[in-house]
């Protein structure tokens, strides 16, 4: 992209140059600025409650289409304290995400459902997490779960069955956790999805190749006891999955408890 081409983007009120790499073409760089999740993270980042920092500039590296849209982003932006120091600010964009822990009962016992699949990232062919997927500038989480679920285990369910976790955890207004805040904007909304289901239902998961074929997914399901599931998955969506489902399973407990 020419030098000549200035690119800026708003940030409280001033105009913040963007510097690109001369790889990148001037289309996929407008789309880059103008994406939901590039709006989304410059619009929190302006929020009052960050005022001790101030954008000076933004160093464009890289973009990923996926087809028409943005996929990822990589950049540098270079951001001054209230001392005037520089903060470390080089991010990998790739927007939010949903996962799901399956608790199925069967015959008195709880088991869970893995999804196995290379995650090349990682340098694993066979790598064990619960269902998952990206947001893609969607503000219905349920409904992306539910998606998920369908997509990568195909179980077909209403978004009422699922329990939100994460608003459990920290209230509403909460996007979910952060699994690489140092380097990656991503966020992980955590649903719970409970069912008593058959035997024979149960075996049917057992090794079912599931997956968008046309987005290159090749999954394949692993039912897993559910105590096991910590040891199956080293996984950070599995892990905060598991803790918050937990804590919320412990709340319901005792408000049972109480009011009893």
């Amino acid at each position: 992209m020419a030098d000549a081409e200035a690119v800026t983007v708003e940030f409280r009120g001033k105009q913040v140059p963007v510097t690109v790499a001369r790889a990148l073409n001037a289309e996929d760089v407008q789309k880059a600025i103008n994406s939901f999740t590039f709006k989304t993270w410059l619009s929190k980042f302006s929020q009052p409650s960050n005022n001790n920092l101030d954008l000076q500039s933004i160093e464009l590296q890289s973009i990923d289409m996926f087809g028409p849209r943005v996929g990822f982003l990589k950049f540098k932006a270079a951001v001054l304290n209230e001392e005037g120091k520089f903060v470390p600010g080089i991010v990998f964009m790739r927007g939010g995400s949903v996962c799901v822990l399956v608790v199925l009962e069967c015959e008195g016992e709880l088991y869970s459902i893995a999804t196995v699949q290379a995650r090349i990232p990682v340098g694993d062919s066979n790598l064990h997490e619960i269902p998952a997927g990206m947001i893609d500038g969607s503000d219905n989480f349920a409904g992306v779960a539910a998606t998920e679920l369908k997509e990568e285990c195909e179980l077909e369910i209403k978004v009422s069955d699922l329990i939100d976790l994460t608003e459990f955890a920290y209230g509403k207004g909460a996007e979910g956790v952060y699994p690489s805040a140092g380097g990656c904007d991503e966020f992980i909304r955590c649903f719970a999805y409970e069912a008593k289901i058959t035997r024979e239902k149960l075996n049917e998961f057992q090794g079912r190749l599931t997956g968008l074929r046309s987005h290159g997914e090749a999954i394949s399901l692993k039912v897993v006891p559910f105590d096991n599931l910590w040891r199956e998955c080293p996984d950070v969506k599995t892990l905060s999955a598991l803790y918050l489902y937990d804590q919320y399973k412990k709340s319901a407990a005792a408000s049972s408890s109480s009011s009893a």
